[in-house]
């Protein structure tokens, strides 16, 4: 159940969870890489060049949670960590059985085995979203000591077998790029847990040995790993449920792992009878306790209740207007009649999506699945972007004319698959009634493959491996060839990284304009769009500004009927409430399953289901861990700040002077400089680690560093909570003719440490005055350019200094400004840029933000 943001998501961490969390994520074999997929996945916590610039990746398969093991070989291992125990021995022999269900759907059953020698067995068979898990766990309890096991387990084509006894442990696994035969060392354990054997899981129960105060840590083995880690305890009321006639109660504990939090279950005489793992939908319960575990949704009346029978087709053919055939899945109720429908359209394979296909249909609608264009079964050329408008026009009008849709057709799902929602919004089909797009991306030029004219080199290059096969994506790529992100131009990156060249990747980088993406772009296009949108994203998402800039254009156009949630989370969305060394408490995590029944209930149905009356807007309060629910965004009582830069002597790093102030800064005062050197740029030696329990927030620098500025606050006398729009507006001046603006807003406490609250923003100065006309610098002269932040919202507390970070460097995540002034994809040559950042009386640097009233 545990999971590592994240995604590679930049963040990396790499969730899912509710059938809409679930829209952009799959079962992933091995290291709970999130196959929310994408461009979106590769974030760091900063984009500076500091020795813990690493990736708050997002990890999170859909399916069950999964343990990250630092011997990361079974790639699959973990899809799910499900905590794993050793019963004492007994006098008798024991044999007990839970079944799984994922997405409320049959799932596989564990049965367990203990003999009245100490020994056991455990077996699982899995089968999610067409995926086969098989994994056997055996071995020998003695005095509650697990004193040696084998664990067996294979998904797909992937292997694997970890040996430990007598103080050692050994693996064996055919997974491509893992040690095997690699031993270490095992010492026999009384807390423990294993992937895919919930039977075993009372250990945890039974080390919770201090009920007073309410939550106790542990060091937990994971045997899939024979590695320890961290896990927290915490006792909850005990349950009573009808069980056979009978009413019998249950002992409740939420466990909670370094990403993902899990509810258990288990008897007075420590047997598991169910846990639930409520982020991302997975439940394992014995017959009979199913009453711990019951669907919310269920118990809300008003909404659509799983009361159909359904039928499910696998593979259906649609035939586009130039006659290519799109294939998709569909499951819709059994009883002939007329249902609203919900379809999902993706590049990673429609069978992972159809897995929670039933639990639509049961409710009374039509779920479809199609592999857009090049993609999984459909027929035709892949080429990203450039075929989902007119292809998702034609889907929507062919199932508009069947016989089994009412006419009423919404979307759903994230990264890619929340794009093609607003590439078929703005087409502006009938059929289509609402949408909604979780951390979905802007136009092309300002995130994905560029990002406000600065190549998204790491991302662009990465997504390429992702989408490189037609079939359905079972592990998100690691980058081995780091070192392959300095070739230029980088066109070559490609083939340097990859060992091929990628066309569609080296025509993202030929792109000078936001016009050269054509009818990828759709922002000029909604005003067009009136349909209801429920935005979904993450403080760290690495689409997130997407989530920023397509609200405020709906919002400027007047639409009120757009909704919005931002969470702490990665682009793997509301599945983990912790990233790295920060942890946001259980309640980051949302109940989502009824918000999107509730959405489509209203919008397909025409059902009075309370939508008016839920909050507009709900946003999570980092820095004091709570959600706010507000009128919109920016909310209504939300002031206007303004805090200018100013300084009396160097702001570079460590030693800097730089201030942030509420009064302009008076005349004279004298810029700040540094120098970016693009040809000593580096590159962070764990860029490749996908582990986001390992990442961090904190913003450390090099001793020697020099190339950036920080600006600073005076301790803040009371708490101030920092919401969006945050945008950096600077006076620049460059030696070169081009070079980039980066900038980050950080919270610094009383010892002097920093930590990015929020992924902050850039600018590749060309653009400074238009992004349609760009227009290089002549050295030496005065600019403005802004940088938009992406959406925070923040609470500094008491003692606190806000702090704003400037540098030009975001290698190899973002590409290098040569400071030549020429094309991306040919140019070749380096120059060194000396910029200078003003702040004066003419020239007034600021930072812009919202903030609220303190609760």
């Amino acid at each position: 159940m545990l999971r590592p943001p994240c995604g590679r998501d930049g963040a990396g961490a790499t969730r899912a969870q509710s059938p809409a969390a679930r829209h952009s994520r799959r079962v992933i074999a091995g290291t709970g890489r999130t196959s929310s997929i994408a461009f979106g996945t590769i974030v760091v916590t900063h984009q500076l060049r500091c020795n813990t610039a690493r990736a708050l990746r997002c990890a999170k398969p859909v399916g069950l949670l999964f343990v990250y093991t630092h011997m990361n070989t079974f790639r699959l291992a973990a899809i799910a960590a499900i905590i794993t125990v050793c019963l004492s021995s007994t006098a008798r022999a024991q044999r007990q059985e839970l079944r799984f269900s994922f997405m409320g759907a049959d799932a596989g059953a564990n049965v367990y085995e203990a003999k009245p020698d100490g020994s056991f067995v455990s077996e699982t068979t899995l089968n999610l979203a067409g995926t086969a898990i098989t994994s056997k766990l055996s071995g020998i309890c003695k005095d509650g000591l697990l004193t040696e096991y084998t664990i067996e387990q294979t998904l797909g084509g992937a292997t694997v077998k970890i040996v430990a006894r007598e103080g050692k442990a050994t693996l064996e696994t055919n997974a491509k790029g893992a040690p095997t035969n690699t031993p270490r060392e095992y010492k026999p354990s009384r807390v423990f847990f294993s992937n895919f054997h919930p039977a075993l899981s009372a250990s945890l129960a039974q080390a919770y040995t201090d009920p007073a105060s309410g939550s106790q840590k542990l060091d937990a083995f994971l045997l899939d790993g024979a590695t320890t880690m961290a896990v927290e305890v915490i006792g909850r009321p005990a349950r009573a449920v009808d069980v056979q006639g009978r009413r019998v109660t249950a002992r409740a504990y939420q466990v909670r792992f370094p990403t993902v939090d899990m509810d258990l279950y288990v008897t007075e005489d420590g047997q598991t009878v169910a846990w639930d793992v409520p982020a991302q939908m997975i439940k394992a319960v014995a017959p009979g306790w199913e009453g711990l575990v019951v669907d919310p949704t269920t118990k809300m009346p008003e909404l659509s209740q799983p009361t159909f029978k359904v039928t499910t087709e696998k593979a259906v053919k649609v035939k586009m207007r130039d006659g290519v055939e799109l294939v998709h899945g569909m499951a819709r109720p059994t009883e002939e009649g007329r249902y609203p429908v919900i379809l999902v359209r993706t590049p990673y394979g429609r069978g992972q999506y159809m897995a929670m296909s039933e639990w639509w249909a049961k409710r009374g609608y039509v779920y479809i699945a199609q592999d857009v264009r090049g993609r999984g079964d459909s027929s035709g050329d892949w080429e990203p972007f450039v075929h989902e408008r007119a292809d998702g026009y034609d889907t929507l009008d062919w199932i508009s004319k069947q016989p089994w849709c009412n006419g009423s057709v919404g979307m759903i799902g994230g990264s890619y698959v929340g794009w093609v929602q607003w590439w078929a919004a703005v087409e502006g089909h009938p059929a289509l009634k609402c949408i909604v797009p979780q951390v979905s991306p802007p136009d092309p030029f300002f995130n994905f493959p560029i990002d406000h004219g600065v190549p998204f080199l790491y991302g662009g290059v990465w997504w390429a491996v992702v989408v490189k096969d037609k079939g359905e994506l079972t592990e998100l790529p690691k980058i081995e060839n780091l070192e392959g992100f300095r070739a230029l131009p980088i066109s070559k990156v490609d083939d340097a990284v990859l060992g091929k060249d990628v066309p569609f990747v080296n025509r993202w980088w030929e792109a000078r304009t936001p016009a050269d993406f054509g009818a990828a772009n759709f922002m000029a296009d909604l005003k067009k769009v009136r349909i209801p949108a429920l935005h979904i994203s993450g403080w760290w998402d690495g689409d997130g500004i997407g989530t920023r800039l397509n609200w405020a254009a709906m919002r400027k156009l007047g639409r009120t009927n757009q909704w919005l949630i931002y969470g702490p989370w990665t682009h793997a969305f509301n599945s983990a409430s912790r990233l790295g060394d920060v942890d946001y408490g259980p309640a980051a995590i949302l109940e989502l399953d009824s918000v999107y029944l509730r959405w489509f209930d209203t919008w397909l149905k025409g059902k009075q289901v309370g939508l008016d009356k839920t909050p507009r807007v709900r946003v999570f309060v980092t820095g004091e861990n709570r959600w706010m629910d507000l009128d919109d965004w920016p909310a209504g009582a939300s002031r206007e700040s303004v805090l200018y830069l100013s300084s009396d002597g160097p702001a570079n790093h460590h030693n800097s002077v730089g201030k942030l102030v509420p009064a302009r800064p008076p005349a004279g005062q004298e810029p700040d400089r540094y120098t970016y050197n693009p040809a000593r740029a580096t590159i962070p030696k764990d860029l490749g680690n996908m582990d986001t329990s390992e990442a961090s927030t904190v913003v450390k620098f090099e001793p020697d560093d020099q190339d950036s500025l920080i600006y600073k606050t005076e301790p803040l006398a009371a708490p101030l909570i920092m919401t969006g729009p945050v945008d950096i507006e600077l006076f620049i001046a460059s030696s070169a003719v081009d070079t980039d603006f980066h900038a980050t807003v950080v919270d610094i406490d009383e010892k002097g440490e920093m930590r990015a609250i929020g992924r902050g923003g850039k600018i590749r100065a060309r653009f400074h005055r238009s992004f349609d006309k760009p227009e290089l610098l002549k050295p030496g002269k005065t600019y403005k350019v802004t940088i938009a932040h992406w959406d925070v919202a923040h609470r500094f507390a008491a003692g606190h200094r806000i702090g704003l970070i400037i540098s030009s460097d975001g290698f190899p995540l973002y590409a290098r400004n040569l400071g030549t002034g020429k094309p991306d994809s040919t140019a070749t040559r380096m120059v060194a840029q000396s910029n200078a950042v003003y702040h004066d009386a003419k020239r007034p640097s600021a930072l812009r933000f919202r903030t609220m009233p303190l609760p």
